[in-house]
């Protein structure tokens, strides 16, 4: 299997993103390269597929990170927590997704990572790319080694998936538990947010 570094590398440099010749060794680096995909949902959420479709959701940009920051030399583990789209902490967003939540919360599960530096462990969340700040989405622009990012939402309990277990399993298993019977408006609500920032941000 190719190395998820030089397969990101490779299609950067496709894409434009780094210099010809620019080999990718910074942590820093694919950090932003990953962040600033557009959020959609690719085909799969394979490490793979989303380099190769530019796009992803904050499992599937997560699950390349945590690769990525492998081949690194760096530890990090995949964590999950359930939170709720609320009127709340929807107010940015466009009126067809705030009536979803007025009628009731929506649930869903996120993904980010806890990555461990030679400045301690951190918290890492590359889910909202930089286009999307201007939407009132909260954008990690910087990579800080031992510094915790903001998570792309507000928790309410968090789970750090065994060592050896599959991430997407644990996650779909979640979902289940915690969405129930909402499972269907949940969609509904990611496909409609994820066509609102992609029209907003890529024109």
């Amino acid at each position: 299997m190719a190395s998820l570094l030089r397969v990101l590398e490779q299609d950067a440099i496709r894409r434009g993103y780094l210099s010809v010749g620019e080999e990718l060794t910074a942590a820093a680096t694919a950090f932003a390269l990953v962040r600033d995909m557009p959020y959609q949902r690719a085909s799969t959420r394979e490490p793979e597929a989303i380099i190769r479709e530019w796009r992803g959701t904050c499992s599937g940009k997560h699950y390349l990170l945590a690769g990525i920051f492998r081949e690194l030399g760096m530890d990090s583990r995949i964590v999950m927590c359930t939170h709720r789209f609320t009127p709340e902490n929807t107010g940015h967003f466009p009126s067809t997704l705030r009536a979803l939540v007025a009628k009731e919360p929506v649930p869903d599960v996120h993904t980010y990572i806890r990555l461990k530096t030679d400045k301690g462990w951190m918290t890492v969340d590359g889910t909202w790319p930089a286009a999307s700040q201007p939407l009132g989405m909260p954008v990690n622009m910087t990579f800080v080694e031992g510094r915790d990012m903001e998570i792309a939402c507000d928790p309410v309990d968090s789970f750090i998936v065994p060592s050896g277990d599959d991430p997407q399993a644990f996650k779909e298993q979640l979902i289940a538990e915690f969405c129930g019977s909402s499972s269907t408006i949940r969609d509904e609500f990611i496909e409609g947010m994820s066509r609102w920032l992609s029209d907003a941000t890529q024109g």
